[in-house]
């Protein structure tokens, strides 16, 4: 009986060290950093840039592909959102976020880029794409040379916010940012 007692208790000190212990995450976060972040990305929450990650989504027909957040320090955050398109019609597009404790201080970058393949319908001749006319294709169907620009499209705009201290972060559909846990 005394033998089980000790082991629960070594197990709760185990346990209760375990908790809040200041170490840093796979991604090289502490707590603290952690919920400076979520608090910072919070502020937008009521802004323009909720209706703006939202609206991006609509129109690409897609959740981003991509939602990274790179923590500079405790009030500046580097976030990166990256769309791919559904539709070959439809750019590629990403938001380039540097965001402060003063949303007036944030800056924000939104830029496009076209598919590989030209939009369009193909004409009768099969070798030209019909003036005017909206492509329905399914980006997806692009093939490997699609799939490699798009990754190469969300590296060379991403910066570094895949470098450590950072996390992923999800657009919520309200177009709220969650930071995730890193693994």
């Amino acid at each position: 009986m005394r033998r089980a007692l000790l082991i629960a208790a070594a197990a709760g000190v185990l346990l209760l060290a375990g908790c809040g212990g200041g170490g840093k995450d796979s991604g090289g976060l502490t707590a603290h950093d952690r919920n400076a972040a979520q608090t910072v990305m919070n502020r937008l929450q009521n802004s323009n840039i909720s209706f703006q990650l939202v609206s991006i989504s609509n129109w690409v027909q897609s959740t981003p592909a991509a939602c990274r957040v790179h923590v500079v320090n405790a009030s500046l955050l580097k976030v990166y959102v990256f769309w791919i398109p559904w539709l070959e019609a439809e750019p590629y597009v990403w938001l380039n976020m540097s965001v402060t404790n003063d949303p007036r201080t944030s800056s924000f970058h939104l830029g496009t880029s076209e598919t590989v393949l030209p939009s369009g319908r193909v004409s009768r001749n099969g070798r030209t794409v019909a003036p005017g006319s909206i492509d329905t294709t399914l980006l997806s169907l692009g093939g490997p040379a699609q799939a490699k620009k798009g990754r190469e499209i969300l590296k060379a705009h991403a910066g570094d916010v895949f470098t450590k201290p950072g996390a992923s972060c999800q657009v919520l559909q309200n177009g709220a940012l969650r930071l995730l846990p890193n693994t």
